[in-house]
């Protein structure tokens, strides 16, 4: 049995920009409206549901409200540079130096804040704010950067 979330439908989406730095034309300060798509799978409970489609759903709504309409930068990385003075961050790698006020900047605890990084990342937040019953066993979790292109993180349940 699988439960389905389609974000699109559901309006669990959200805008951000992000660059990726030594990769050509990403390398640029650029946006994308991105949307969650996830998958649980597992088999029906005592209550005869596999898991709450609400809580699932407030969680993920949780998430991208956190992220959305923010400059995203990582956190972890060796190739980018990234120092908070008053309330600016500064931002440089290569020749490139970003300057943006405080409150628009999300950090993200990964290195370069590619698809497949930030699909991660989301897939672990998504854990912490959820419980897990024992009846799921495989998550998979799909950020797509616009229609038509995503990638898939998936966690497999194991107790």
């Amino acid at each position: 049995m699988i439960l389905e979330i389609n974000g699109w439908e559901l309006n669990i989406k959200f805008s951000a920009s992000h660059f990726i730095p030594y990769h050509g034309k990403c390398s640029r300060l650029h946006g994308h409206d991105y949307g969650i798509r996830l998958k649980i799978e597992g088999e029906m409970n005592d209550d005869h549901m596999l898991m709450d489609f609400i809580e699932v759903k407030k969680a993920l709504r949780e998430i991208v409200d956190k992220i959305d309409h923010h400059v995203l930068i990582p956190k972890k990385s060796n190739m980018v540079s990234v120092e908070e003075i008053e309330a600016r961050v500064i931002v440089s790698f290569d020749d490139k130096e970003y300057i943006f006020p405080v409150e628009d900047v999300y950090y993200v605890d990964v290195e370069v804040t590619t698809a497949e990084e930030l699909s991660n990342y989301l897939l672990k937040e998504f854990m912490k704010k959820i419980k897990v019953p024992e009846n799921v066993r495989r998550i998979e979790f799909c950020l797509d950067e616009g229609i038509g292109q995503g990638i898939c993180t998936e966690v497999m349940i194991t107790r």
